[in-house]
């Protein structure tokens, strides 16, 4: 079984409202999905949820583990 890491970046203007999503990604390996977050200047919010703030915006990533068979 194998695994991968899908990160799902949305932009936000204030703390309720999504104003779009920004990309999607996949890593084949955790390493390569914690150098690209943090590469982008991403800080670990919670489990799973990473967030980067640039001037007004909010750019939050979620992370999920898919286990494929």
């Amino acid at each position: 079984m194998s695994k991968i890491y899908w990160v799902s970046i949305a932009k936000r203007t204030d703390e309720f409202e999504v104003k779009q999503s920004v990309v999607e990604k996949i890593f084949a390996k955790k390493s390569e999905l914690k150098d690209f977050l943090e590469k982008e200047g991403y800080c670990k919010a919670a489990r799973n949820q990473y967030l980067k703030i640039e001037d007004e915006l909010i750019y939050e990533a979620a992370v999920e583990k898919v286990k494929m068979k």
